[in-house]
């Protein structure tokens, strides 16, 4: 009896211990969150954006991003990859509309204006990284090859 409730406490000290640390930071942190039971919680700062990158056939493939919007400072972007196939996501501060990006003879878009990036994100992964993010207009893309053009991209605005 007495091991058992040494053993519960020892539990409990743990746990209050690993409560006490998770709260109150306000670092942000890259994390991966993966499936298959290894999952890191992400210390998250300012608008939380939530991204899903898909692939819904050999040619059609989206990203989509809720909300579209968030104040100037930092935003939170957790890209889920609900696909079959390795995707990204980066983010572009441009004015250009969102399908006239210019396509190299690589079949990606430049990323001189890149001020962010979540780097290629396999299947069934989730990512979140927090970027701080002046006024503007950006472009959200996948640049995989091809994926741009076959429709991972989403507009996105700071205010």
């Amino acid at each position: 009896m007495r091991r058992s409730i040494m053993t519960s406490s020892i539990g409990m000290i743990f746990l209050a211990s690993f409560i006490a640390g998770c709260g109150g930071s306000s670092t942000s942190t890259d994390t991966t969150i993966a499936s298959g039971g290894d999952v890191t919680v992400p210390v998250s700062t300012g608008t939380e954006i939530a991204v899903k990158a898909a692939d819904t056939s050999a040619t059609t493939q989206t990203l989509v991003a809720a909300p579209v919007s968030a104040p100037v400072g930092d935003v939170t972007f957790t890209l889920t990859n609900a696909g079959n196939k390795t995707h990204e996501m980066i983010i572009l501060k441009t004015e250009d509309a969102i399908d006239k990006l210019v396509i190299g003879a690589d079949n990606k878009v430049s990323e001189a204006a890149s001020v962010g990036e979540i780097s290629e994100t396999p299947a069934g992964k989730v990512v979140t990284k927090t970027f701080t993010l002046a006024a503007g207009n950006y472009i959200l893309v996948c640049n995989i090859e091809k994926h741009y053009a076959q429709g991972m991209r989403t507009a996105f605005v700071v205010k």
